[in-house]
């Protein structure tokens, strides 16, 4: 470890927990910490003792049936890489977690070098040379996925749409057969102010509690201290991928196009569930109070991010790692989910963990071959009324393929019965 004194390290970590980059789980902050201390004290954890220590495992946890340590090592490790390309960029010195260890090098940070002209030792700048390496491919990736994404949005025809032949086709069918309108409930982001003690606005803020006006207005009724400072920008923002997965699901919905409405998600109220089909397209981290629906009877469960879901029979992780993330190749899931309700309407809920996730399942559910073989994984009880994940790999934000991972039947009585008991 470069010399950096134990002051420094913990005023460092403070630092990267306080930015908010490890995100609203208290569980990335407490890891850090605690490899924090065993390099301090010339430890080397093993993976079994974090999920005791940290995670609250039992003593008998076995490593080879469970990967949750090595699934928040890996989140970890990318968000503490977020933090000194952003937030930490002119800290002195870097903290990193290294690929198949469980434990903390620090070393001096290499844009404060360049920043300040200090001189490295020799180790340093070999860490030096790999991090700028590691900082070009990044910016390399960001403008080839500019260059790659403005075109494709300003361009929506070429793009090849469902038509006549996924129509008859569950999920579709089940939006067609009657007179009921169609609520198209879009995901986005609520976004509200903060503002300075003269009350001019000074940052945007994004809170995953906080998702509408009138959650706000609650959470400032609630809490008046903390509230005061929080400002409604009337604002929100949606996924980029939205367009193009709306581009090809409408072709499917095409005979009901005259009662087909849109709504964001953080003006959903309970009276739209109601009378309406209802089709979700967003990521899985905006879905808000859908996601109950969605998880109802499920048999995959959110991780400790929503880039993470766990297979709750096999215990198997699916972990995204989104192209958006600087990174030269990615690895995404998509998630849909289908049921009747009570009122005779019906729930389609297609979420991605990111745009790739979110892009690929809607061209898997609007191609005949995908929905065939998809149809082929459950008997006619279930036609309408099951859940599927996809896996899609690519580059540069260029899907090369995608397949299905997963498939389960769902039943409607446990989702709506589960669904009251939350109320």
């Amino acid at each position: 470890m470069t010399q950096i004194t134990q002051e420094e390290l913990h005023a460092l970590t403070t630092r990267i927990i306080d930015s908010g980059v490890l995100g609203r789980s208290k569980t990335y902050g407490a890891i850090l910490r605690y490899l924090v201390e065993c390099s301090l004290k010339g430890d080397t954890p093993k993976e079994a003792a974090i999920a005791v220590d940290v995670l609250g495992r039992e003593a008998d946890f076995d490593v080879s049936k469970d990967s949750i340590v090595r699934v928040h090592i890996y989140h970890l490790r990318n968000k503490m890489g977020t933090y000194f390309s952003r937030q930490g960029k002119d800290e002195k010195y870097r903290i990193e977690i290294p690929k198949g260890q469980y434990i903390i090098n620090t070393h001096l940070n290499a844009d404060y070098q360049e920043r300040v002209g200090a001189p490295a030792s020799a180790a340093d700048s070999k860490d030096g040379q790999g991090l700028s390496w590691k900082l070009g491919l990044s910016a390399l990736a960001l403008l080839l996925l500019l260059l790659n994404v403005l075109p494709r949005d300003q361009n929506l025809a070429p793009v090849a749409t469902a038509g006549p032949a996924v129509a008859g086709m569950e999920p579709w069918h089940s939006f067609l057969d009657d007179e009921l309108p169609i609520l198209l409930v879009i995901g986005d982001y609520f976004i509200f102010g903060e503002t300075d003690a003269d009350g001019n606005v000074v940052r945007m803020v994004r809170e995953f509690d906080i998702n509408s006006a009138a959650e706000l207005s609650r959470f400032q009724a609630s809490n008046p201290q903390a509230g005061r400072k929080y400002y409604n920008l009337d604002l929100s923002y949606i996924p980029v991928s939205i367009a193009e997965t709306m581009a090809r699901i409408m072709p499917a919905l095409d005979a009901k196009a005259n009662r087909i409405s849109v709504k964001m998600m953080s003006d959903l109220n309970t009276a739209d569930l109601a009378g309406n089909h209802i089709i979700y397209l967003g990521y899985l981290s905006a879905a808000d109070t859908l996601l109950d629906l969605m998880f109802a009877d499920s048999g995959l469960s959110i991780g400790a991010t929503y880039d993470e879901l766990i297979n709750l029979e096999s215990n198997e992780y699916y972990v995204g790692s989104s192209a958006l993330s600087g990174s030269e190749s990615f690895q995404d899931f998509g998630m849909v989910s289908t049921f009747p309700a009570p009122n005779g309407n019906h729930y389609l809920l297609i979420g991605g963990m990111r745009d790739e996730g979110l892009i690929n399942i809607a061209r898997q559910l609007t191609e005949a071959e995908s929905l065939a073989a998809l149809a082929a994984n459950f008997d006619a009880d279930h036609a309408n009324s099951f859940e599927a994940l996809y896996e899609v790999f690519g580059f540069d934000y260029t899907n090369f393929g995608g397949e299905l991972v997963y498939s389960r039947a769902l039943d409607k009585q446990v989702v709506w019965e589960t669904r009251l008991i939350n109320q």
